[in-house]
């Protein structure tokens, strides 16, 4: 399956969607919802702006069915997490890739075989598993291809802070997903891939995906992508819709909404 396979009209289907949704956290430094209603497009990409005492997991969570919210609708390619239907939430996450803020590796598995354990998870076979982690790793690692090939015959311990993220974009964008998760993406990296990163997530739009960033600090708002980035907000810790950023190829319009 290609980039372009994964949806058939990705102009037209809503990816995610909230609606009236309320949702506390797990924890003080959790991202809460108060009567949240926002939806992601495919192809269409939300940055949201983190302080440095938030913690995006809880919420991050809650989009993949994993926590519950105290009200309201969350559908993922029109379809809840609601039910005891585990066939059709285990299906529906094979179409989520995810970059974990904190911990994000098990320490018992290779690199190699932590970025491939989701793949064939979920009925990929083991050759095409790796030829698509040597497909993404070329197209991630720019002129660290050789450090990036060499750790996923690592354990993560023993792994560079930097090239563990790349291993995270490529486990994560791997399996080609219809939702793609970013939580505080550009930790580690370092400055010379943000091209590259930025190049992928460009591609992975035109191709129907949709991506929730969220960043470390307001540099991630300084990558030019090819089209507009929608911006949400975090007052009072808790997440708002604000306004939408011009492409990189700019415009005069009004972008608030």
């Amino acid at each position: 399956m290609t980039t372009s396979e994964h949806i058939e009209n990705p102009q037209a289907d809503a990816t995610l969607e909230l609606e009236n949704v309320g949702f506390g956290g797990r924890r003080e430094t959790s991202i809460r919802l108060h009567q949240f209603t926002g939806t992601i497009q495919a192809g269409q990409m939300v940055q949201v702006l983190l302080e440095s005492q938030h913690d995006p997991r809880d919420l991050v969570s809650l989009f993949l069915g994993l926590n519950r919210p105290q009200y309201g609708t969350i559908r993922f390619a029109g379809q809840d997490w609601l039910g005891s239907d585990y066939r059709r939430h285990f299906s529906m996450r094979s179409q989520i890739g995810r970059i974990f803020a904190g911990m994000a590796w098990m320490q018992n598995l290779t690199v190699g075989q932590n970025v491939q354990l989701s793949m064939l998870h979920h009925g990929l076979s083991q050759s095409a598993a790796q030829e698509r982690v040597l497909e993404w790793t070329k197209r991630l690692s720019g002129r660290r291809v050789a450090a990036v090939y060499h750790a996923m015959d690592k354990r993560p311990a023993f792994v560079e802070p930097s090239v563990l993220q790349v291993c995270q974009f490529v486990r994560a964008v791997c399996n080609h997903p219809r939702l793609l998760l970013l939580e505080r993406p550009l930790h580690h990296m370092i400055d010379e891939l943000f091209e590259s990163v930025v190049n992928v997530i460009d591609d992975l739009r035109e191709s129907g995906t949709a991506i929730l960033w969220f960043a470390s600090d307001s540099s991630d708002f300084g990558l030019r992508f090819r089209k507009p980035v929608v911006q949400w907000s975090i007052v009072d810790d808790a997440l708002v819709p604000r306004f939408v950023v011009p492409s990189l190829a700019g415009s005069d319009g009004d972008f608030s909404l």
